[in-house]
């Protein structure tokens, strides 16, 4: 049964792992909810604080639904590789397949979605009652190209020329494309390191990628150094003329190399916990 796909035993696999969501990630979501209103009520009492924007309480919702992906893994599968309490998750009547899938889609769909409905929702409230809180956060948050420009104005101080060209390397689709891939491949490295690990799951997740992080930096401080005088060469060769031509290609290759960095962590990390799953002794 190891291989097999039923969808009787599936759905009772994601009724199963659904029973326990509530209970395993409901504080969790309790307390990234609060965090929005705790900056609500800080900026509403602070006298003179001025207003926050939407696309700010954005990046505040976006930077939390992050750290939910991160989260979800070791507080819904916890046990799921203990020697002791894990025995329940192993005796299930399902396929490791089975399990996956439904490991899945609790951690990269139905964790994130009920965390951004009760932000938006949390926002809209906020925002109705007024306070420092302008605008709503669910008028801009599905729009990535108004996203896009206020990065580029505010954030990158560029003006609209450079905000047309920028623009010109993306496309909803590429956007939506980009995001769903990040979230797969973020959530699909925490799923393997709760798979790999016993104890302080996340923690040790998050050193080794700050590690790899590290050795990656200095592979490329390195390579800069030892090819300085190319670099400087090839930039050399950018005019008036071909400047935006060479800008916009490197973006492309640059946002390709992320589809696909992104598209290959996926498939391995998923692949190994699937292994993980189907491997596990107890």
């Amino acid at each position: 049964m190891n291989n097999t796909l039923d969808f009787n035993r599936l759905g009772k696999v994601v009724k199963h792992d659904g029973a326990s969501f509530a209970q395993n990630l409901s504080l969790a979501l309790i307390i990234l909810w609060s965090i929005p209103l705790v900056i609500w009520l800080f900026s509403s009492l602070t006298p003179n604080n001025g207003h926050i924007d939407s696309y700010s309480r954005i990046s505040i919702i976006s930077t939390l639904g992050t750290i939910l992906l991160i989260m979800a893994p070791a507080r819904l599968y916890k046990y799921c590789n203990d020697s002791r309490q894990g025995i329940r998750y192993a005796m299930l009547p399902a396929s490791s397949l089975e399990k996956f899938i439904s490991m899945v889609f609790y951690c990269v769909i139905v964790a994130p979605v009920i965390y951004l409905a009760g932000a938006l929702a949390i926002d809209s409230i906020l925002a109705v009652l007024g306070g420092p809180y302008e605008g709503f956060a669910i008028a801009d948050y599905f729009n990535d190209l108004s996203q896009f420009r206020h990065m580029v104005r505010q954030k990158m101080m560029m003006g609209e020329e450079d905000y047309t060209l920028l623009a010109n390397c993306l496309s909803p689709t590429i956007i939506i494309l980009s995001k769903a891939l990040s979230t797969l491949a973020m959530s699909s490295v925490f799923m393997f390191g709760n798979m790999v690990f016993k104890k302080r799951k996340t923690g040790k997740m998050i050193g080794i990628l700050i590690l790899l992080f590290i050795i990656f930096m200095i592979i490329m401080v390195n390579y800069v150094a030892n090819h300085e005088e190319q670099i400087s060469r090839w930039f050399g060769y950018m005019n008036e003329e071909n400047t935006a031509y060479v800008i916009t290609r490197m973006i492309r290759v640059s946002i390709n190399a992320s589809l696909i960095f992104s598209a290959v962590v996926s498939v391995v990390m998923l692949w190994l916990t699937y292994y993980k799953i189907k491997t596990q002794k107890y």
